[in-house]
């Protein structure tokens, strides 16, 4: 029993934690954004589209849209899992928690930068 007493006091001080429920509130909208435009230029995209851009020029880096998903996807994913570590952290390592929540503050705006710099250039 005092292991649900520990995650509930966590959670209870991170939902407090301003600066923490901030950049929550921050990648829910960036996630969200992201989502609201792929959705709304679905129609106007082309059958290919330059996602990886670590690969060679040309045809290795072109991929189908239905790829862009991948980027709301992964800034969803790392919001969750870095929240959830930083959830039972919270009361031992405070640095950690802020890397953690900084972190996925950053994975959201470089995801939403990136979904909307490849739609805004091909549509």
């Amino acid at each position: 029993m005092p292991f649900v007493t520990l995650k509930d006091e966590a959670s209870q001080s991170l939902t407090t934690d301003r600066f923490a429920f901030s950049i929550l509130i921050f990648c829910s909208l960036s996630i969200l954004a992201q989502i609201s435009l792929i959705l709304v230029s679905w129609g106007k995209l082309p059958p290919e589209l330059p996602l990886f851009y670590s690969r060679p020029w040309g045809e290795p880096m072109l991929t189908s849209p239905l790829f862009l998903w991948i980027l709301p996807s992964v800034a969803a994913l790392l919001t969750i899992a870095n929240f959830s570590i930083a959830i039972f952290w919270l009361k031992t390592n405070y640095f950690l928690t802020r890397v953690l929540i900084i972190f996925a503050a950053l994975v959201a705006f470089a995801t939403l930068y990136d979904s909307a710099k490849i739609i805004s250039l091909l549509t």
